[in-house]
């Protein structure tokens, strides 16, 4: 997978400066725009399952206390893969849960609500995210377990 302008995250001093980890590769998962109205808690049932948004593939990976998830698509007959959405989880420095920015739904072990952010303009946005098995579901929620413990216990 290659690289991105992920803003801040990006300058050259962080980068020098920041352990880079990845914990998670899926080639395939699927992106949904939330119906007008949805709130928490979400469920999947009410979304368009049978029409996503975008088939994307997911990286998490982590830079020092904050965790990213990378959402990429590749366009028919082009090299390379573009960034489709992020989602930059910061429980250390911006006092929120890890709720805040993922949220699994009532209904399905499969699907979540994610907050992705644009940085450059200053936007967030709720979106649905699916997986097309529970088992990559489970090794997305154990990623996010994970960073959380390591966050916990300080390493």
């Amino acid at each position: 997978m290659g690289d991105f302008d992920l803003g801040l995250l990006d300058d050259d001093d962080y980068k020098v400066s920041v352990l880079r980890t990845k914990l998670l590769g899926i080639a395939e998962c699927f992106m949904y725009r939330l119906p007008k109205g949805s709130s928490s808690p979400y469920r999947a049932e009410t979304w368009p399952l049978t029409k996503p948004l975008q088939c994307v593939s997911l990286r998490i990976e982590r830079r020092g206390d904050v965790l990213l998830l990378i959402f990429t698509y590749t366009v028919d007959g082009q090299k390379g893969s573009k960034l489709f959405a992020l989602c930059s989880i910061d429980i250390v420095n911006k006092n929120h849960k890890l709720e805040h920015y993922v949220e699994a739904v009532l209904d399905s072990t499969r699907y979540f609500v994610i907050r992705v952010t644009d940085e450059k303009a200053g936007r967030e946005a709720l979106i649905g995210l699916g997986f097309r098995d529970r088992e990559e579901a489970g090794d997305f929620r154990a990623a996010l377990a994970k960073y959380e413990t390591d966050i916990q216990h300080g390493r």
